[in-house]
């Protein structure tokens, strides 16, 4: 138990971890990105009003934007062409651009020609580019634009992240796992003294129930039965199987390292429904089944028996009179699934949820004319957990179904 307790919550401590890291460095990345591409664009339509209208440049001579300036066009990397209305090119300015060689720079030209867009971005040659296409009333620009630095930024800090991140998961785990001995010991104590407390009480009160056992008999065969001693018989009765089951759940808790062997769950269905079929018989109960031959489980042989057997057990108690039940047990794709279900007409509005909890009874009266004590269902979800199966439970007026799925060898 404390293994897996502390494997799971150094694996709850990592994920929150990771999901912080995800949302903070994923927006912080974001922002960086949106702010580069604003940049870029704030940075070519500058150029492009600069270069292109020689009023636009002493009007801004003395004007600043953001992080532009009249400087911007000298320290930035760019190619600025005019073209007239019917797009033939009229002249080109390529001073300020040396990575292209005079053989490229047709092709160059051309890729952001043949964009369809008149704003977007390439890459050519390793390097990022960004272009911006202007129409005037007499002619069209083209401002091409070495856009590498902005997106280099952006491309160093993601790859920042993801390094600081994973740096940060394993710092995480390294320190939790440290720590997570500390944190779960105290839950491990508490359970571990709670499963003791049960195996002492059990044993502690045997032997009064025992001495009352003996002490009602002898009764009995002085004055002879009566209503009271048959009440205190019933209770004995009722007390000691009550402390069997809580025994049992304890141990069941316990099995952590269980070895699950190749049992076929078809016969020990079978064998489960033989028994209750007498059973339901005699409480005027029509019990249905519908069983798959061969169908082996990963599980114990036992277990397999007790875990069919608790949910007849419940159908049997529960069901409606003169109801039906009903077990089918067939192999779907790589899984066994068992389905119980029985007449309830008083299913409606029932919290479902708590069906598995221990000492959980529907019956808010807690009256005796339906015996159990909420203890059942709970060893069924234990058992199933061992199995690493999965339980649930549904409701369809007039039927309550139990579900439970167990990978097949």
């Amino acid at each position: 138990m404390y293994r897996k307790l502390k494997l799971k919550f150094i694996a709850i401590s990592t994920l929150s971890v990771l999901i912080v890291l995800v949302l903070v460095l994923g927006l912080v990345n974001y922002i960086t990105y949106k702010s580069a591409i604003s940049d870029i664009n704030q940075t070519l339509e500058f150029i492009s009003n600069q270069v292109g209208d020689p009023m636009a440049e002493k009007q801004f001579s003395n004007e600043f934007k953001g992080n532009i300036s009249v400087e911007t066009q000298y320290e930035t990397r760019y190619l600025f062409m005019t073209f007239d209305s019917s797009g033939s090119f009229l002249s080109i300015n390529d001073d300020h651009i040396a990575a292209i060689s005079e053989g490229d720079l047709e092709e160059f030209i051309n890729t952001a020609l043949r964009a369809e867009e008149d704003r977007g971005r390439f890459d050519y040659k390793g390097l990022n580019y960004a272009f911006l296409k202007a129409k005037g009333t007499d002619y069209s620009t083209l401002t091409i634009m070495d856009c590498t630095r902005y997106l280099s930024a952006v491309h160093f800090f993601a790859k920042f992240s993801v390094n600081i991140g994973l740096l940060s998961i394993l710092l995480t785990m390294l320190i939790v796992s440290v720590f997570s001995r500390k944190i779960v010991s105290p839950y491990v104590r508490n359970s571990e003294a709670q499963k003791q407390f049960i195996t002492n009480a059990s044993h502690e009160l045997k032997t009064p129930l025992a001495i009352i056992s003996a002490n009602t008999e002898v009764i009995e065969m002085t004055t002879g039965k009566n209503e009271w001693t048959e009440s205190t018989v019933n209770q004995v009765n009722r007390m000691s199987d009550l402390i069997s089951q809580l025994v049992v759940l304890s141990r069941l808790e316990e099995r952590e390292d269980i070895v699950l062997t190749d049992v076929n769950m078809s016969e020990e269905a079978k064998k489960s429904v033989t028994n209750y079929k007498t059973i339901a018989d005699t409480k005027d109960l029509k019990l249905e089944y519908k069983i798959e031959d061969d169908i082996h489980v990963n599980g114990d042989e036992k277990g397999v028996y007790e875990l069919i057997n608790i949910l007849l057990d419940n159908a049997v108690k529960y069901c409606d009179d003169g109801g039906e039940i009903n077990l089918t047990l067939e192999k779907k794709g790589r899984n066994a699934v068992l389905i119980v279900s029985n007449d309830y007409l008083e299913g409606d509005g029932v919290d479902y949820k708590r069906f598995f909890d221990r000492f959980y009874r529907e019956d808010k009266s807690h009256s005796n004319e339906k015996k159990g004590y909420g203890i059942g269902l709970s060893m069924e979800e234990s058992l199933v957990r061992m199995f690493k199966g999965k339980i649930h439970v549904s409701y369809k007026k007039p039927k309550i179904s139990f579900h439970i799925v167990l990978g097949v060898l």
